[in-house]
């Protein structure tokens, strides 16, 4: 394989620093150079290259710079076998080539572990714990189960579908790939301690870097009765529908986003409609995107998974086609 047509990516990887730091989440599929303190190298290929790193960099704290290049999940082995000729070639001295005869063939498991692993794991002593656990992965376990309590309580709230409904046309309609940057980049929590007082209280919260995108709560009343009501943020609109006046007010209070133009609405029902004005939707994706290009969230770690497992059910029931009345 030729590899000038390769665009390599270079890093310092100084100790201490995590990798969350030093990548973005979307570099995944390609081949890379680590290199050492000594001046050796390892060559290799991957299919999620931050998670790859990390597993590196539990194993050798003596990592000082990796090189990453972008390939086809086809073209991985014919561009790691090129690279490791390459490298070979110029005189440089590879860690892997010492442990590559261990695990025999090509096999689709060298593309979630590597072969070094593998190998050094099949030689190590029978009561060795050589297999060190991602601790992102230990993490996402331990929110996932902190997170449950608050949606069981959120569920039981009168105003819970409600909320859902409105979440779901949110995330439906104004965040791009919501997949793919859900728990990073777009934040979701239930009955969060935000702005709580013996007169309000939250009920959820979107946000993105520290912008709450959309977020429901009640209040009381001068009945003394609590009533839901919504916020949405958007960028600001350039002409603001008539009706919508009396909602809305351009404001600077985040300081990272510029103004932001928020639109205060009675019920947790609402967002729907208002994101059936185009000018309105269109001002949502501007203010999301913009916050999303930011990378990841400032609050990641708070993120509700189960909540989103809600919202994102949600979204599938109301993408189910209806069924159509029988003929009497």
């Amino acid at each position: 394989m030729n590899l000038s047509g390769l665009r390599f990516r270079y890093w310092d990887t100084p100790g201490g620093v995590a990798p969350s730091a030093l990548f973005h989440d979307e570099l995944r599929a390609g081949v890379y150079v680590l290199g050492f303190v000594d001046g050796e190298e390892y060559v290799g290929q991957t299919v999620n290259f931050p998670s790859r790193f990390a597993a590196h960099r539990r194993r050798w704290p003596d990592i000082r710079t990796v090189r990453f290049a972008p390939v086809t999940v086809e073209g991985l082995d014919a561009a790691e076998r090129s690279l490791i000729q390459q490298r070979v070639d110029s005189g440089k001295v590879l860690r892997n080539l010492t442990l590559l005869s261990q695990p025999t063939g090509a096999s689709a498991l060298d593309l979630v572990v590597d072969r070094q692993v593998q190998a050094a794991w099949l030689s190590a002593d029978a009561d060795s714990d050589d297999i060190d656990l991602d601790p992102h992965r230990l993490h996402l376990a331990e929110r996932r189960l902190a997170s449950r309590q608050r949606v069981d309580q959120l569920r039981g709230h009168p105003l819970f579908p409600l909320v859902l409904t409105s979440l779901a046309a949110y995330v439906q309609q104004v965040i791009p790939w919501p997949e793919e940057t859900e728990g990073k980049q777009w934040i979701l929590t239930a009955l969060p301690t935000t702005a709580r007082s013996r007169d309000n209280r939250r009920l959820a919260t979107l946000s993105i870097q520290n912008v709450e995108m959309v977020f429901f709560g009640e209040r009381r009343d001068r009945h003394d009765e609590w009533v839901g009501y919504t916020r949405l943020n958007t960028a600001p609109l350039p002409w603001t529908p008539r009706r919508l006046r009396r909602l809305c007010e351009v404001h600077d209070h985040y300081r990272s986003a510029g103004r932001v133009q928020s639109f205060d609405i009675d019920g947790c029902d609402g967002v729907s409609e208002l994101l059936g004005f185009p000018e309105v939707r269109h001002a949502a994706r501007r203010l999301a995107l913009g916050q999303l290009r930011k990378g990841r969230g400032m609050f990641a770690r708070a993120h509700n998974d189960t909540f989103a497992d809600e919202v994102f059910a949600e979204i599938a029931r109301r993408g189910e086609p209806r069924e159509e009345p029988k003929a009497p």
